[in-house]
């Protein structure tokens, strides 16, 4: 049984011939002899290995104001039900908290955990909105990740209650803003935040319903 994998393994692997230019080429020695048996002269290449497709971002507003009408607690049942989905489909999860003035990452890039929920259970809310701060280090770390992942969508989570400017903040990914304000008197800031993100806006009321 071990032989049989790793012949398909093996297998896998043979490409075309790469470019020349390619800095990160590892020459395959086998698949280049038996090329050359054949009378092709050509150099083969070890397939670099596949990332995961998608890389789901996922940032959770952790402030004070997220504490009044079970807002942070309605939003990690939401996040349990994504990282479920995102674990189902065998793509990776990154999770970020943001709030009494600091960032965290809870999560880096990885196989989207079978249960989030011990992760979820440490988390809890006070203080301030760097709601700003948070976006910015998102765009950054979203560069970065475009060398490993075809496409990154990020879930912002949030009440949308700043009152930093969200003015010049421009994301290179798929953005969806859920809200979370669950007072009586909303003010409507995640929609105004999605728009100013470019993104897609749902309230998290209407995921339950």
């Amino acid at each position: 049984m071990q032989e049989r994998h790793s012949r398909a393994s093996h297998k896998r692997r043979f490409v075309r011939p790469a470019s020349d230019n390619d800095p990160h080429k590892k020459l395959h020695w086998f698949a280049t002899l038996a090329a050359s048996g054949s009378g092709a002269r050509k150099a083969r290449y070890l397939r670099p290995e596949k990332s995961p497709s998608q890389l789901t971002i996922v940032l959770l507003d952790t402030s004070a104001s997220t504490l009044g009408c079970n807002g942070l607690a309605d939003a990690k049942g939401a996040l349990l039900q994504l990282a479920t989905e995102t674990y189902l489909k065998r793509e990776s999860l990154c999770l970020m908290t943001f709030g009494n003035e600091r960032i965290e990452t809870l999560l880096h890039p990885q196989r989207a955990p079978k249960n989030i929920e011990p992760v979820l259970n440490n988390i809890h809310a006070g203080g301030g909105t760097p709601l700003r701060k948070a976006l910015l280090q998102v765009r950054d770390f979203v560069a970065r990740q475009s060398a490993h992942y075809e496409r990154c969508k990020l879930y912002v989570f949030t009440d949308g209650r700043s009152t930093e400017s969200l003015h010049n903040i421009h994301l290179d990914c798929d953005v969806m803003v859920v809200d979370t304000e669950a007072a009586a008197v909303k003010l409507g800031m995640g929609k105004i935040l999605a728009q100013h993100l470019h993104g897609d806006y749902i309230h998290l009321q209407s995921l339950s319903t």
